[in-house]
């Protein structure tokens, strides 16, 4: 009898129409943060969903991507990834948003640059504009990424949520940033 795969979670954005760079939709963020995103209307972004699929699909190895937006989710929950890892070490909430503040604010690679860890999976950019699009894009992402993150991994008397740290160890796909 053949065993029936459990799929991931994609994205509710795959197959709306938004721009895109280096194979990745440039989605709607609710932030105060400046940058490239449009503002969000709905009550749910790419980032909401981000942290609502983080633990179900920290499961997963494998991760089919069927559109623009799930590339979108996959470096973000890759993101999300790294910031429980940062996290992991520190006790007060404080010192983990010094401490992430510090990872986020670093220069990181582009699809196809020096040091790019996820190979094939982004097409490289086009041009130099198409690369710094995605770099402002995903900057502005990863750091509402990382201060909502730190929302749900530590309570408001700043005690860490151990339901979350516990996943901090986990690699999704096998990979991280």
């Amino acid at each position: 009898k053949k065993s029936e795969k459990m799929p991931a979670y994609h994205s509710k954005y795959v197959g709306t129409t938004a721009e895109e760079a280096c194979g990745c939709a440039i989605l709607p963020l609710k932030t105060k943060t400046r940058g490239p995103a449009p503002p969000c209307d709905e009550e749910e972004d790419i980032i909401d969903e981000v942290i609502r699929y983080f633990r179900p699909n920290c499961l997963f190895r494998n991760f089919e991507v069927k559109g623009s937006a799930d590339r979108t989710l996959i470096y973000l929950t890759l993101s999300m990834q790294q910031v429980l890892k940062e996290c992991e070490r520190y006790k007060t909430r404080g010192e983990a948003e010094k401490a992430v503040h510090a990872m986020i604010i670093k220069q990181f690679p582009i699809p196809g640059g020096p040091g790019w860890p996820l190979g094939g999976m982004f097409p490289t950019p086009s041009d130099i504009q198409e690369g710094e699009t995605w770099r402002l894009y995903m900057k502005q992402a990863r750091e509402e990424t990382a201060s909502r993150t730190l929302d749900v991994l530590f309570y408001p008397d700043g005690s860490k949520n151990k339901f979350w740290n516990s996943f901090a160890k986990r690699k999704f796909m096998g990979k991280q940033l």
